[in-house]
């Protein structure tokens, strides 16, 4: 007979389950059908609840990594500028407060570089990591090949999205404090070496982001998780990272749609394209003119219109089957 409970097949004649030990009375030969949806949905509820908790782990460790990464540079400034902390004309307070100033101010101005170190840490700590446990990053986080003009379009919508982004939130009724905040947060953008901020700002925070929010985490949500619900807690994960009301607001849309080229792929590689070419359109994409930004805001509506038809267009061969997640951590 089957083990009502572990579903253990046992031989006819047996008093107790040979795996888990239930008494096989003839009150325990058949759980009600009520109990056994139960048992379903607690499975199901546990390995929703064990992957997010994985999720959380992985996006954890790239928050650490960067305020690590930050921290470090805040105390090597603070060291050399210890003295004037001391001599401020309005005493010890006030130089407390000149000082945690003037180091916020030396984050923001080295946040290109800082940004850089931080990326490349979290993909060589992940990397170390996967291969002491002799897996590999890439078939963890999924990044696998894709036809070639797939890289193409999504690299071409990735533009276009940043230019349709930033000039419709710019007409958007949102409270002045909120694209104060925007601003303060990315005041240095374009303002250094702009192969720093290309490789930094574009290629590796793309990289780093994607590895870890759509590769690893998105990946481990998905066990016992619906797919519209992965990406809504993806999406949603995603964008509480990135601070401010406004870059919350897009960085949620962004990683929603990172998400569904993830599942229309099986892959992780369009989305990285697509990220480190939105990232790099806001390098080059800052204009005062009008005529300029309102004929790129046009051209931005037309290809991303055939971005959406070229993704719910369905051609076998540029379907394949979204590919199983990995099997532990």
């Amino acid at each position: 007979m089957q083990c009502p409970r572990c579903q253990q097949e046992n031989p006819e004649d047996g008093r107790f389950c040979t795996r888990c030990g239930l008494p096989l009375t003839e009150e325990s030969r058949s759980i009600p059908e009520p109990a056994e949806r139960l048992r379903q949905k607690s499975g199901a509820f546990g390995r929703f609840l064990a992957g997010m908790a994985k999720a959380v782990c992985y996006v954890l460790l790239f928050i650490m990594i960067q305020s690590a990464v930050i921290g470090i540079y805040s105390a090597y400034y603070a060291l050399g500028e210890m003295g004037g902390m001391f001599t401020s004309p309005g005493g010890l307070t006030d130089g407390i407060h000149d000082m945690s100033e003037a180091i916020v101010e030396a984050v923001y101005e080295k946040i290109s570089l800082l940004t850089l170190v931080s990326g490349t840490l979290t993909v060589l700590f992940l990397g170390i990591f996967f291969t002491l446990r002799r897996k590999s990053l890439f078939t963890e986080c999924g990044i696998r090949p894709v036809p070639p003009a797939a890289l193409f379009w999504c690299a071409t919508a990735g533009t276009a999205l940043n230019i349709f982004v930033s000039v419709t939130i710019s007409f958007l009724p949102l409270p002045e404090a909120w694209f104060a905040g925007l601003e303060e947060q990315y005041q240095y953008l374009g303002t250094t070496n702009i192969f720093l901020e290309i490789l930094s700002t574009a290629v590796m925070t793309g990289l780093a982001e994607e590895i870890t929010f759509r590769g690893l985490a998105e990946s481990r949500i998905r066990r016992g998780t619906p797919g519209w619900l992965t990406v809504i807690l993806s999406a949603l994960l995603f964008g509480i990272c990135h601070g401010t009301p406004i870059a919350i607001g897009y960085a949620a849309l962004l990683g929603a749609l990172f998400s569904l080229l993830n599942r229309r792929y099986g892959s992780i590689l369009p989305s990285i394209v697509g990220h480190i070419f939105f990232n790099g359109a806001a390098l080059w994409f800052v204009t005062d003119d009008p005529l300029l930004v309102l004929a790129l805001y046009i051209i931005s509506i037309g290809v991303l219109a055939g971005s959406l038809y070229l993704y719910f267009r369905r051609e076998s061969e540029e379907e394949p089957a979204p590919a199983a997640a990995p099997e532990d951590f």
